[in-house]
């Protein structure tokens, strides 16, 4: 026994002792990231909708309820990076954003967000169809992607006012995160600034079709 416990002791020391170097991790560290709305949004003279807006939390396609920044490769494969993800889930981002967005728009009397209790006379029912970054025609820097199917309806008879889809390119300057992410930034920007554009044009429209 007094053999044993003196081997004992030394290798428990070694064990202590090693482990901050057995378990430092040596993969990239992985940083947060958000988005920002656009600037500028080309703002209605007055509200083109009479009622409210509810932003319901979008539907994320397959692949898309994550907070990783996704990439895809020339062969469709689905991946991410290493060094980067995005701050909260890829739908919340889009909402928000979105939320910002058609408050800028002024086109309703008022804007709401999923968790609000507020009842709103119109919702908006968005779609993630595409959120990555796509490595092709042989660039060795990607351009971001985003769709959005989007869906307008009356709460009140749950009438369909429009639907239509939304979508946004930007290439990024170099393949590096900082740049990856300016990309997205832009084309998410493009594709939120095309759902604005779309509602005002709907509500124009519909003006007119009821005009006598």
């Amino acid at each position: 026994m007094t053999v044993i416990r003196r081997l004992a002791m030394p290798c428990a020391l070694a064990l202590l002792a090693g482990c901050s170097g057995t378990f430092t991790s040596k993969a990239p560290v992985s940083r947060a990231y958000i988005l920002r709305p656009a600037a500028v949004v080309p703002a209605a003279a007055g509200p083109a909708f009479a009622g409210s807006l509810r932003v319901q939390r979008p539907n994320p396609g397959p692949g898309f309820e994550t907070d990783r920044i996704l990439l895809l490769r020339a062969d469709r494969q689905l991946d991410f990076y290493a060094t980067g993800h995005w701050a909260g889930p890829i739908p919340d981002m889009v909402g928000a954003l979105a939320l910002e967005t058609l408050r800028r728009a002024t086109l309703f009397d008022a804007v709401y967000g999923e968790g609000t209790p507020m009842r709103a006379d119109y919702f908006l029912q968005i779609q993630v169809r595409d959120f990555t970054a796509e490595y092709t025609d042989g660039r060795a820097a990607p351009a971001a992607h985003v769709v959005l199917d989007c869906t307008l309806g009356r709460r009140l008879d749950r009438t369909v006012v429009t639907t239509f889809t939304a979508e946004g390119v930007a290439p990024a300057a170099e393949n590096r995160m900082a740049e990856v992410v300016i990309a997205y930034e832009s084309a998410l920007q493009q594709a939120l600034t095309s759902v604005a554009g779309t509602l005002g044009a709907a509500a124009t429209a519909a003006t007119a079709a009821a005009a006598p």
